[in-house]
């Protein structure tokens, strides 16, 4: 899967739900260097319910791509 490499190899993305049909979230993620992608992710992912258009981030912590609900912190 693309997106999971470039999660890897990124170090933030933030990201929108743009569509959830059953299980899968339809997202779009914008990179640290503006690149915009999507991807299909099941919406047990998230740490936390989601809807169309709420807003989340993934990181990379110590080599671990994490997902976290919420606009970043500054």
């Amino acid at each position: 899967m693309r997106v999971c490499n470039l999660l890897v190899a990124t170090l933030f993305c933030l990201g929108v739900v743009d569509v959830i049909e059953g299980n899968m979230a339809t997202v779009e993620f914008k990179t640290d260097s503006q690149e915009t992608y999507h991807a299909d992710i099941p919406i047990d992912l998230f740490p936390c319910e989601v809807s169309e258009g709420s807003h989340f981030y993934a990181e990379v912590i110590d080599g671990v791509t994490e997902i976290r609900c919420g606009e970043p912190p500054l």
